[in-house]
């Protein structure tokens, strides 16, 4: 193979981003450059772009990588289909890699997850989504423990193309708003089998605009019209770039209400195409629409004035055919008069609605029952789909590797699958313990390349012999970040007499406009110096993908503490639980249907006493008992539970939580219970 034809070719493969969790493509970069591939991995993109000539030259004259590189070309030689994708996805942000920073949280890892595994399981969806010039923010905590924000550019040389037409013209897109008509761009991101197409309004057309040239700056920061600006670039303007690349769709699934305007605007041109009413698009098109809602919180609800949305969306109105009134009614909730829901409108309008776990179902359900009673929602209750992970991508090389050894390859593809998790409880305990060590001596060399002053002292004291407890996910009150802390004196003795050395890491963000949240990091930062613990617990900035997967595969104890029943779901724990780290939590979200005693820990709930106050002292102490009582003596091995020990846990906890959790089972289901509306002719 030439030296030209290897550089194309592998840029083919990096180009392709579930080259990430391609066993195969990931040897293939370690024969080329074992060190650089370590320092890049699983990122095949960064890899390749940083491969000098000599060292692509030197790989050509390689039987051996040229042979694995034209295998690897033929198993990927993936079929998309660019005219006849069957399920638009629509999500305001996506987290598909730490080199693509455009997800501020779970739900963008979520909407990743589902993309990748519908690539998997060949399930023929497009994504929709904002291309965000500087992403989402970045975190840096100062010594006061003050959360400051910032912003970086997109890299230059990331995995995505612009799409351009037969003449090499890019496709250009037109979205109406009150300030003129905004000229979009589109983008192409390549996963696997699927598309995901992203929308660019930094168009030179758009220079003498500024509100409508910098709606994809940055994600959700902004005043109330530039989030709404996005929403219905989002909704409006992904339909419209569907249609200009030619690309049929029969089925629209939309990721939280940000995405709504999708749903009118699938009906609008339905409506035009086939000269009808609204009304009667709507009906026509309504079963073939599924709205997800992830937030049992009003505050993650999006809500705005009528006034604002009478104005903004005035052309978008003109073109539904609708009435003020009649557009305004689509958002009505029990909500002040004056205020319009975009959950409440996707609800109205979406077919079918559904939570993201069973607990959420009957949260989701008592927050939205006054719109099931309207006689346009009669019998259109709320379900449930429980979320998942994409099992490959955030699973760690170690126990990767001796899953390959000791059960085979099937549980990279069929995660979902309960018998491809056979023989794992069969693995010797020495056998999960050396691998799960050797995550956690990996997560504490990645540790050191995150820190810096005196939080470094910390990380250079760590060594794989101590206890980790992973704490980390986006700072909110009601996920109770300093529950730990509510009792100093029963922390730290917990801490001091442990039978072995405990660290505690915790990580998480505050949205840039979320004070109370901020406030939140800051008073975890002072705890942690006041009980002068800083020898045992560190508050980690930045937390984005890479830190995370770090946490999930070294810690050995995943805490969450949210206030039952406010957690919709939540995936960081499932990520925990696949690579052996054992969960432990409040029966909230997910946990509340993955909790058995032979493979993690409960933290017992008081949610029916007097008031939050009394709730969190009482949980505080079940907190401290668990740890104490449970989990320490487990891990020393001066205790079992049940006769298991800790490694019978862990096997477990892989064993039994893998495929209940995985991303691969959560887009199966909504294959059969949902998007297989196209082929029944109605939803089932």
């Amino acid at each position: 193979m030439s030296t030209t034809t290897l550089f194309q070719s592998l840029h083919r493969i990096a180009n392709d981003m579930s080259s990430e969790w391609n066993i195969n493509v990931h040897n293939i970069c370690a024969l080329i450059d074992p060190i650089a591939w370590n320092s890049h991995k699983p990122h095949v993109s960064s890899f390749v772009h940083a491969l000098s000539e000599a060292m692509i030259e030197k790989a050509a004259g390689n039987p051996h990588i040229t042979y694995m590189v034209n295998q690897c070309l033929q198993s990927t030689s993936h079929t998309i289909s660019k005219h006849k994708s069957t399920i638009a996805y629509v999500s305001l942000e996506f987290g598909i890699s730490q080199i693509f920073h455009q997800y501020a949280g779970g739900l963008g890892l979520l909407a990743g997850d589902h993309l990748k595994s519908a690539s998997d399981l060949s399930i023929p969806i497009i994504g929709v989504g904002l291309l965000y010039k500087e992403g989402s923010p970045h975190q840096h905590i100062d010594e006061l423990g003050m959360q400051i924000d910032y912003w970086t550019s997109l890299e230059d040389d990331l995995p995505i193309s612009l799409i351009r037409d037969n003449a090499g013209n890019p496709i250009t897109i037109m979205v109406d708003f009150p300030e003129g008509t905004a000229h979009v761009q589109l983008h192409e991101m390549l996963i696997g089998n699927i598309r995901l197409i992203l929308l660019d309004t930094f168009h030179e057309d758009n220079a003498d605009k500024p509100n409508l040239h910098h709606i994809t700056n940055r994600l959700y920061v902004g005043d109330r019209d530039h989030r709404l600006r996005q929403e219905l670039l989002i909704g409006i303007g992904g339909i419209k770039a569907l249609h200009a690349l030619d690309t049929e769709f029969a089925y629209l699934h939309v990721n939280e209400g940000h995405c709504v305007f999708a749903m009118t605007q699938w009906m609008c041109m339905h409506m035009k195409q086939n000269n009808l009413t609204f009304q009667e698009a709507y009906k026509d098109l309504s079963p073939f629409v599924l709205f997800t809602t992830h937030t049992p919180v009003d505050a993650g609800n999006e809500v705005f004035s009528k006034e604002r949305i009478s104005g903004m969306c005035i052309h978008h109105r003109h073109d539904l055919g609708l009435s003020e009134d009649e557009f305004l009614k689509l958002g009505s909730t029990q909500y002040p008069e004056d205020v319009f829901s975009l959950s409440a409108m996707a609800i109205t309008l979406a077919g079918s609605t559904n939570a993201v776990s069973a607990l959420h179902r009957i949260t989701a359900g008592n927050m939205w029952k006054h719109l099931e009673a309207m006689k346009s929602n009669a019998g259109k209750s709320i379900a449930f789909v429980t979320n998942g992970i994409h099992v490959p991508s955030w699973i760690g090389p170690e126990i990767a590797a001796m899953l390959d050894k000791h059960i085979g390859l099937e549980w990279r593809t069929r995660s979902q699958d309960m018998n491809a998790w056979q023989g794992v409880k069969n693995i010797s305990h020495s056998t999960i313990r050396i691998a799960h060590q050797k995550q956690k001596k990996s997560m504490i060399a990645y540790l050191k390349t995150r820190v810096s002053g005196t939080a470094s002292d910390l990380i250079e004291n760590m060594n794989h012999s101590s206890f980790y407890i992973g704490y980390a996910r986006r700072f909110a009150s009601y996920k109770r970040a300093l529950l730990l802390f509510s009792d100093g004196l029963r922390l730290q003795s917990i801490i001091n007499n442990s039978p072995c050395p405990i660290n505690i890491i915790i990580a998480g963000k505050a949205h840039p406009d979320d004070l109370e949240a901020k406030a939140l990091i800051k008073k975890l930062h002072e705890n942690i110096q006041a009980l002068h613990l800083q020898s045992s617990i560190i508050l980690l900035e930045d937390y984005d993908i890479a830190l995370a997967r770090a946490m999930v595969q070294g810690c050995d104890l995943w805490l969450n503490t949210p206030r039952r029943p406010l957690e919709a779901c939540g995936t960081s724990g499932m990520k925990a639980a696949v690579n052996g780290c054992l969960h432990c939590s409040i029966a909230d979200g997910w946990w509340d249907e993955g909790y058995a005693s032979n493979r993690g820990f409960l933290i017992p709930g008081y949610p029916h006493a007097a008031h939050h106050q009394e709730q969190d002292i009482k949980e505080a102490a079940s907190l401290y008992d668990v740890l104490e009582h449970q989990v320490m003596p487990l891990y020393a091995g001066t205790n079992t539970n049940a006769s298991l020990t800790w490694e019978d846990m862990m096997l477990n906890s892989i064993a039994e939580l893998s495929p209940q959790f995985s991303s691969a089972r959560m887009v199966s289901e909504y294959n059969e219970r949902y998007y297989s509306a196209i082929h029944q002719g109605d939803q089932s």
